[in-house]
């Protein structure tokens, strides 16, 4: 089975039911990790702060607006939320092996490659040296629009 690893931005349009063309073959499974599911809390949390994905959130009808925020809080078993209990070796092993990024693309590259999954971004997180990185390390990278 395969498996995309999505980015904050993603997740949320996967939760709104607005999937992006492409971003998944049939039956492909959905991951994230934790620091991109902690962002995306995050934005969502803070209502005095207005970004791309509490502004794509509120544009929707209340009622949807109100159950993907359930299921943000509460995330689809379907959606399966990588722990640093199990990538933080491999991320410690990535870094002794050159990858040198920060902790949100180091979190993301180990939870691919365990995963043997594509890293698939949003355009606005689109993130070259993660993109490099990943290259080397024979971990695909996709950017999405929309």
């Amino acid at each position: 089975m395969t498996t995309v690893l999505l980015d904050d931005h993603l997740l949320l349009r996967v939760l709104l039911g607005d999937e992006p063309a492409g971003l998944r073959p049939t039956g492909a499974t959905v991951a994230t990790t934790g620091l991109w599911y902690h962002r995306l809390c995050r934005a969502l949390a803070n209502s005095t702060v207005i970004g791309s994905m509490s502004r794509r959130l509120g544009a929707v009808d209340d009622a949807v607006a109100a159950d993907v925020l359930g299921a943000v809080i509460e995330l689809p078993d379907t959606i399966e939320l990588l722990s640093l209990r199990t990538l933080g070796w491999p991320m410690g092993e990535l870094l002794r092996a050159g990858a040198h990024l920060n902790l949100l693309s180091l979190e993301a590259l180990a939870a691919a490659r365990h995963l043997a999954a594509d890293v698939c971004l949003a355009d606005v997180d689109d993130n070259e040296p993660l993109r490099a990185v990943a290259a080397k390390f024979g971990v695909a990278v996709r950017i999405l629009s929309g």
